[in-house]
């Protein structure tokens, strides 16, 4: 049986532009040409900023570049930028010139092996023509990508226009093709958390018609301030830091992912000086704040500008916008300012959305009666999980779930999420999908035309007849003194037990028998989970996803061949220089 929540578009999606990203980029430098639309800050000093004139006569140079360099109409370009003003203006240039704009993770920093095996990965898979990035890191991606792969171009080269003319000379700068709705204008790959990436092909339709659900649901406006350091490259930094902005025309800020891992505080210095209105996260981002903002730096901070913190990307838990919201409204942030929602590329981001009108709804349900994927509200005195919701659909769309049948009164069953849309894929490169709703492989229920996500249906450990949950598991791991939080992962092994892999927050922790005994005692007393292995990892260890999501059939695989490392630390080669 199905249960649907659908939201009618029963009136326009928006007053954005028309057309195409390069066609919002020339409405707004022409209506506003001096107006601020990008600004990059570099450890919270802003390093290099756009007007919308500046950004469109830049597009212009580097889309006539990209095709100067051998681009022709539909051919694939890799964009490994940084979070700052060349991606945006990379991206539109990209897309002017009848290009498919292709974001991929910059390979350096941490966990570079893994970003070059997915760098090779999307090159084989959609064998593009070009891959721009940052000048110094030019020399290291040609020999990566060899000569077989894509033509490597420094982004500063692009943005000087052409060689052989003025910018705006070269007859090739645009496609003459008219570029329709559905063609392709970004291949968007997925995080790869559970399998191997897909590159989740979006229309210019869909893109248009993502931007302008979130500006009606969320009334977003010219004042609106964007702060963003979730990477450009994965779909929430994409939509929320480049195309919501330049749809609507309100300015972008944009941070480095990694100095806000490094230090909190930057991202609330940001919101403060820059009165951001909107900035959005995954839920470790907002746990991240709560656990380690310092309470002496709070009162520097002025917070009342944030109206809208989104909380996506994973399962939201009510716990951390409890704790991130009390924590945060000495330094102005309102009641209410977090707001779930739940979304995927294949959906260009958001399906569903809580608001200031539709707020989460918190539900104790029996923490039994869901292992067996009943939904039952908690009895007295029995043990509860707490579910946040996720919001209601956004206008147009509908999400189904679809499962083995519906609970008695007062309850439900969990069944896979489906969700249909204007702003869904049109298939996983370089195929296209059959119409109709896209089955997510993420478990819910609706309640009162709220959805509820509790996980990935591939992820689900089922133990003696009982489901468990993924991020129930990341939650018990995350208090446990001497593990890192959101850093483990639980899967099945042979004879019918539970394994559970988690990193030390201290790889030079010798107490890991105590570790160990911690966790095992945790995951029974919270969740009735009897693992039967225990495996303690060193910090970083762990195989995560270039959006930060732990790697669960990657963890298994390495596990069965026994190439996980011990707690004393990494061995030498190649999985030691992947931890650093």
């Amino acid at each position: 049986m199905r249960s649907a929540a659908v939201t009618p578009a029963d009136q326009p999606l928006g007053a954005g532009p028309a057309g195409t990203v390069r066609d919002w980029l020339r409405h707004h430098a022409g209506r506003r040409p001096d107006a601020v639309a990008v600004t990059a800050l570099d450890g919270g000093t802003a390093r290099g900023r756009l007007t919308y004139r500046d950004w469109s006569t830049l597009a212009d140079r580097a889309g006539a570049a990209m095709r100067a360099h051998g681009a022709r109409t539909g051919d694939r370009v890799l964009l490994a930028l940084p979070n700052d003003e060349s991606f945006p203006a990379a991206l539109v240039a990209a897309v002017g010139a009848g290009l498919v704009a292709v974001p991929v993770p910059t390979v350096e920093g941490g966990r570079v092996e893994s970003a070059r095996e997915r760098l090779l990965g999307i090159v084989a898979d959609c064998r593009p023509a070009l891959l721009v990035a940052p000048e110094h890191r030019i020399a290291a991606l040609r020999s990566l990508v060899g000569p077989a792969g894509p033509r490597c171009v420094a982004w500063q080269r692009l943005a000087e226009g052409p060689a052989q003319g003025p910018a705006g000379s070269d007859p090739r700068a645009e496609p003459t093709e008219r570029t329709e709705p559905t063609e392709f204008a970004v291949l968007q790959y997925t995080s790869g958390s559970t399998g191997h990436p897909r590159g989740v092909a979006l229309t210019h339709r869909a893109l248009r018609a993502s931007c302008a659900q979130a500006a009606r649901a969320y009334r977003e406006s010219t004042a609106d301030v964007a702060v963003t350091w979730v990477p450009l490259h994965h779909d929430m930094g994409l939509v929320t830091g480049v195309l919501r902005p330049l749809f609507t025309g309100y300015r972008s800020v944009l941070l480095s992912p990694r100095d806000v891992v490094r230090a909190p505080g930057r991202w609330l210095a940001a919101v403060s000086e820059h009165r951001g209105t909107l900035s959005s996260a995954p839920d470790f981002g907002y746990a991240l704040c709560a656990r380690r903002v310092p309470e002496a730096e709070l009162s520097g901070y002025d917070l009342s500008s944030w109206r809208v913190a989104r909380n996506a990307g994973e399962v939201v838990r009510a716990e951390t916008v409890e704790r991130f919201t009390a924590r945060l409204a000495p330094a102005g942030l309102r009641a209410g300012a977090v707001l779930p929602s739940y979304g995927l590329a294949e959906a260009t981001l958001t399906v569903t959305a809580c608001t200031a009108q539709a707020p989460p709804l918190v539900l104790e349900v029996d923490r039994e009666r869901l292992a067996h994927g009943e939904v039952v509200p908690a009895r007295d005195g029995a043990a509860a999980v707490r579910l946040l919701s996720s919001g209601v659909p956004l206008a147009g769309t509908e999400v189904e779930i679809r499962g083995p049948g519906r609970g008695g009164a007062g309850g439900g069953r969990l069944g896979e999420v489906l969700v249909d849309g204007p702003q869904l894929f049109a298939g996983y490169w370089p195929g296209r999908r059959a119409e109709g709703p896209h089955p997510t492989g993420d478990l819910g229920f609706l309640h009162r035309g709220q959805l509820f996500v509790v996980g990935r249906a591939d992820d689900v450990v089922v133990h003696h007849g009982r489901n468990f949950h993924p991020p129930d598991i990341a939650a018990a791991c995350a208090g446990v003194p001497g593990l890192r939080p959101g850093r483990c992962v639980a899967f099945s092994v042979p004879g019918g037990g539970v394994c559970v892999v988690a990193e030390l927050a201290d790889p030079a922790v010798d107490a890991v028998a105590a570790v160990e005994a911690r966790l095992r005692r945790a995951l029974a007393r919270s969740l009735g989970l009897y693992v039967t292995e225990v495996v303690l990892v060193p910090a970083g260890a762990l195989p995560m996803t270039t959006s930060g999501k732990p790697r669960t059939g990657e963890t298994a695989r390495r596990h069965r061949l026994g190439t996980l490392p011990a707690p004393a630390g990494p061995p030498p080669g190649e999985e030691g220089r992947e931890q650093r």
